[in-house]
């Protein structure tokens, strides 16, 4: 197996480096409990539940001609792993998926003989999340080498993310998707007084109270609200719109003439 590192724009291959794969392992994630006791209640009261960031391990094997060139090559792999920034890690037999990591462990080499040695690497994901390669905007075909079976992506039904009628749905394959702890960009493009957007599977709506010309965009990133890159977050309902895992029913009304509504975002797995 290999392991891509995305890092400073550059996809690096580690077996480029001499690094034979031999583990890429995710921990499991890790549950915190949030609880409150009470004075004469047994027990504790559960007030809600988070997830925790994730460790990932990794173990190679590195073998050079001489010694000599052995020692160069240490050097060579402690200027790749010394990073300040967030690095994208790739398994090499899940190439859709890609986990956000920060190096998190000293490395050095274990001498097996002057030759060979072995290298291991800790890391950590502040999120607990791994997330597709690819994002909704880019092509679903398997020949874009962006996605892979195990990502639950339906065959039945092809998946698109720009529409152009007041009534339409959005699949989301991974996790549910909040805004506020999430990447998701909703995008409107047209004519529009009174604009609202609603997810009728989640029960949520987003009004914008102004209007916007046919040449508009009027965009929900995330939490935040704009129209043409100006924040309308004052002229807005100030409600979010989340994405279950799924498909979710959405209905737009205040439209005037023709638009496009585009949804941008990445699919989260566990």
């Amino acid at each position: 197996m290999d392991l891509l590192i995305k890092k400073q724009g550059l996809t690096i291959n580690t077996s480029d480096y001499g690094l034979n794969c031999l583990k890429f392992r995710p921990q499991s994630v890790s549950h915190n409990h949030q609880t409150e006791t009470l004075e004469n209640f047994d027990g504790l009261i559960h007030t809600g539940t988070t997830f925790g960031s994730r460790d990932l391990q990794a173990s190679f094997v590195v073998e050079e001609g001489s010694h000599v060139l052995l020692n160069l090559l240490i050097s060579e792999l402690h200027a790749l792993f010394a990073t300040k920034e967030q690095i994208y890690l790739i398994d090499s037999r899940q190439p859709g998926k890609q986990w956000r990591a920060l190096v998190n462990s000293v490395f050095d080499i274990d001498y097996k003989n002057p030759f060979t040695g072995t290298y291991d690497l800790n890391f950590l994901s502040p999120r607990s999340f791994c997330e597709s390669v690819g994002t909704t905007l880019d092509e679903f075909t398997f020949d874009s080498n962006l996605w892979q079976v195990g990502m639950n992506l339906p065959a039945d039904r092809d998946l698109v993310y720009r529409h152009t009628t007041n009534q339409f749905q959005i699949y989301n394959a991974g996790v549910y998707l909040e805004p506020d702890k999430l990447p998701l960009r909703i995008l409107f493009k047209g004519a529009s007084n009174n604009l609202t957007i609603k997810n009728k599977t989640t029960g949520e709506t987003f009004i914008y109270s102004g209007s916007s010309g046919p040449n508009d965009t009027i965009v929900l990133d995330r939490i935040q609200h704009f129209k043409n890159n100006t924040n309308i977050f004052t002229y807005t309902n100030h409600k979010r719109i989340s994405l279950l895992t799924g498909w979710n029913d959405f209905e737009i009304s205040g439209t005037d003439g023709s638009f496009e509504i585009v949804f941008d975002f990445r699919f989260y797995y566990l």
